[in-house]
């Protein structure tokens, strides 16, 4: 079952990121989790809250740091009842082509406040606990995307499944990983547990499947979906694009596939990284495919603070939500040229959104 945090304390390697940048504030907040990209090119940034139902859904204005609270007074608890994490609250929010927005709410013990639910500016609200239940699953859903359509994909990491909810609220399971050897994703058996999601240009899905620490232990798998996924009859079977011990978070930009690595169990600090899969990103084929070693992807930033939430700016740069950090951290890509960057050679160099532009 998923359970974990987000935030903050980077590391940067020299050949890989120019710096952090030296501009306006991307905002400060109680507990961001997850970031996606609007399709106007803002941020999304949900915040877990502080435990005092003040959960929210932001959008940030990239270039002036200007903020809209789309979505306030979500469920949040600090009395979750959770493993692994006594926080809840929404932990994955965005945005669709018509302005709509969804998030989606991790479990919690209280009864009928409105946790483990996907909740939309539209009026929609799917009991996404009794859902699984009916399948005799538990839930804790993480994150959520638009499917690019009509409908929306959501990462549920108790129930080890994705699911779509189409816009009446119906909803149907896509894909279930119960077990990561018997899925064909990798040698070793234990749960998939389903974090971050990212849609591909084509409308391929792809998913961070945690796995790992505090759960089974690493490698876990990063998958995608077939474009046709949310429309295609049956469950799919996930495709292996890449084995990595912790992925928990996802961008894909046209370099290829981001993807935040949390860096281990809960109480470890400063492990995590942001890797590339270079070349990743458009095609996708129903069935195992092929996996991409770890070793073959490009490492971006190491010494991550537990990073739950990671974007690609329109400008070229990097944001990261970490673990119990209030701002977000801002990497600026080589190839981003912006006035006033910062060149980062050294590690352990701390970058925050802060003192970016």
């Amino acid at each position: 079952m998923l359970r974990n945090g987000t935030v903050l304390a980077v590391l940067l390697l020299a050949a890989a990121i120019a710096g952090c940048s030296s501009a306006g504030p991307l905002g400060k907040y109680r507990a961001a989790r997850t970031l996606h990209l609007a399709p106007d090119g803002r941020l999304i940034v949900t915040d877990l809250g502080s435990g005092r139902n003040d959960g929210a859904v932001v959008a940030v204005e990239v270039a002036s740091g200007r903020q809209t609270v789309l979505m306030r007074d979500l469920p949040s608890t600090r009395h979750s009842g959770q493993a692994h994490a006594d926080l809840a609250g929404p932990s994955g929010a965005a945005m669709a082509a018509d302005g709509t927005v969804c998030a989606a709410i991790g479990d919690a013990t209280a009864p009928n406040a409105g946790f483990a639910a996907l909740r939309c500016t539209s009026g929609l609200t799917v009991d996404l606990e009794a859902f699984q239940a009916s399948n005799k699953l538990p839930s804790n859903p993480y994150d959520v995307v638009s499917d690019g359509g009509e409908g929306w994909y959501v990462s549920d990491g108790a129930a080890n499944n994705v699911v779509h909810v189409d816009r009446t609220g119906k909803v149907t399971i896509v894909a279930y990983v119960p077990d990561l050897a018997a899925s064909r994703l990798g040698g070793r058996h234990g749960q998939g547990v389903p974090a971050g999601l990212t849609l591909g240009p084509d409308r391929t899905l792809f998913v961070a499947l945690y796995g790992g620490t505090p759960f089974d232990g690493p490698p876990a798998a990063v998958v995608s979906l077939a474009p046709d996924a949310a429309t295609r009859k049956g469950q799919i079977k996930p495709r292996l694009v890449a084995l990595m011990q912790h992925p928990i978070a996802l961008a894909a930009t046209p370099d290829g596939l981001a993807v935040a690595d949390y860096g281990g169990a809960p109480d470890e600090r400063g492990k995590g990284e942001l890797r590339l899969l270079s070349g990743v990103g458009t095609a996708a084929a129903d069935g195992p495919g092929r996996q991409q070693p770890v070793g073959r992807s490009r490492l971006l930033a190491s010494g991550l603070d537990r990073p739950t939430g990671l974007a690609r700016l329109p400008d070229g740069r990097w944001a990261i939500a970490e673990t119990g950090y209030t701002e977000l951290t801002v990497l600026s890509s080589s190839r981003s040229g912006r006035a006033g960057d910062k060149p980062a050679i050294q590690l352990g160099l701390k970058c925050r959104s802060s003192s970016w532009a």
